[in-house]
């Protein structure tokens, strides 16, 4: 899929302003997503560990902020279990972040909805670090990625998308999300430009 190709035109390709400060917002790498016979796995799921995996590494390197987030089920009336029909409870054997990234000093966050602003007090965290703009990589794209990606824009952030380090269940749902994200929401680039802007940000 040539998402390049597939965005041209949209204000979410240009190149970002330079940010004070990033922080690294790795969304739901849980097994219930990422292991095989996992209830929701896709190989799309797992296919993007190494970039995410490249991500964090960049910015523990850097010493910039890393969170993690891991979707639960906090109870049956959730939205996203009325939606599913399916919960995911802590104590299950899916819920743990999949053991093969390696998170370093990553604050865990845990949530119960799509978004992380508003099921997190990481907005809190993003300020007191001093941070003006987020990276988002992870799954799923068009769910918790996209909502999360929102939320951030509409609390004055700038929005880096990982193109190329997020994944959901079909291109279709993809380039949909990312086009809607280069429209209005956020700026579209792969990993191996954000780690290029870290460097410039870093020095």
């Amino acid at each position: 899929m040539d998402w390049k190709q597939e965005l041209q035109g949209l204000r979410g390709l240009r190149k970002p302003a330079q940010p004070k400060k990033l922080a690294l917002l790795v969304i739901d790498m849980q097994k219930y997503f990422c292991q095989e016979n996992a209830p929701a796995y896709s190989p799309r799921f797992e296919a993007i560990i190494p970039k995410v995996q490249k991500l964090i590494d960049t910015f523990e390197k850097a010493g910039y902020p890393v969170f993690a987030t891991r979707y639960y089920s906090s109870s049956p009336h959730d939205p996203v279990v009325r939606w599913w029909n399916t919960e995911l409870p802590r104590e299950s054997e899916w819920f743990d972040i999949d053991g093969r990234l390696k998170l370093g000093n990553a604050t865990i966050l845990d949530k119960n909805l799509y978004g992380t602003f508003s099921s997190t007090d990481i907005d809190g965290k993003l300020r007191d670090a001093g941070c003006d703009a987020v990276v988002i990589c992870g799954v799923m794209t068009d769910l918790c990625c996209e909502t999360t990606a929102r939320e951030a824009f509409q609390e004055g952030y700038d929005v880096l998308f990982a193109a190329d380090g997020t994944a959901t269940g079909s291109d279709l749902l993809q380039i949909g999300t990312l086009a809607t994200l280069a429209h209005g929401f956020a700026y579209i680039i792969d990993t191996d430009n954000i780690i290029t802007l870290l460097g410039e940000v870093h020095g």
